[in-house]
């Protein structure tokens, strides 16, 4: 009998145990993250040009935001797609932050010198005062390496296709010959193929130019698509 009632005891705090920890759960769900309202860019490139305006090249360093729900001692640093630091962004013991918005920068350097590798890295904060660390799921992307553009159609017929080696906008610069000297327009390739709809150079003779830009603004380098007659 007391072997029976011993049972039902261990049982029951075994119950117990597991409510208490599903009860935590719950209340752990329903408590608002130490940080929030994270803005990370998502792409950048330490190397590239601007090539004309409305190109992706603003910045050679990754603007990274995000907004503490409380003041304390912060620690931020740049993590690998291992998790290894690669470079911090303070100092190792941290900064004294007031609650609200934070923004750092990250300029694609490790700590010992030197350009990252191109990959996605992740923000990494350490709430020294929390003892807590959380890295930010947000991708930061460091791209170094140009867009290949490749013409598939042949120099000078119609329509244009290229390929790209890696997702980017692709820009069509057609320069008016002959009459049309001097004049030019600039169009955006889509899917392959370069489209000549609404331009004010219909029916002109032209040379075309394509160049393709990557999302972290690296550009590639001009490629000759020929001269052409654009369709009337």
């Amino acid at each position: 009998m007391p072997r029976k009632r011993t049972g039902i005891i261990v049982i029951g705090v075994l119950l117990a145990a597991s409510g208490l920890a599903f009860l935590r759960a719950e209340q752990l769900k329903l408590e608002r993250a130490p940080v929030g309202g994270t803005h990370l860019q998502k792409y950048f490139s330490t190397t590239c040009s601007p090539v004309r305006a409305g190109t992706r090249c603003r910045s050679h360093s990754a603007l990274l935001r995000f907004r503490l729900r409380t003041a304390g001692r912060v620690a931020l640093a740049i993590a690998d797609g291992s998790g290894r630091i690669v470079a911090h962004l303070t100092p190792a013991s941290g900064r004294l932050l007031p609650r609200g918005p934070v923004s750092a920068r990250w300029n694609g350097r490790r700590d010992g010198g030197g350009t990252a590798a191109d990959g996605v890295y992740h923000l990494r904060v350490a709430l020294l005062h929390l003892h807590r660390v959380i890295t930010i799921p947000d991708p930061i992307e460091l791209d170094n390496t140009a867009p290949r553009l490749t013409l598939l159609s042949r120099p000078g017929s119609l329509p244009i296709r290229y390929r790209t080696s890696e997702a980017a906008v692709v820009f069509v610069r057609a320069i008016g010959l002959g009459a049309d000297t001097g004049r030019s327009t600039v169009f955006h390739g889509r899917a392959g193929v370069a489209h000549f709809h609404h331009t004010r150079l219909t029916g002109a003779h032209v040379r075309i130019t394509l160049l393709a830009v990557d999302p972290a603004g690296n550009a590639s380098a001009l490629v000759d698509a020929g001269s052409i007659r654009l369709p009337g």
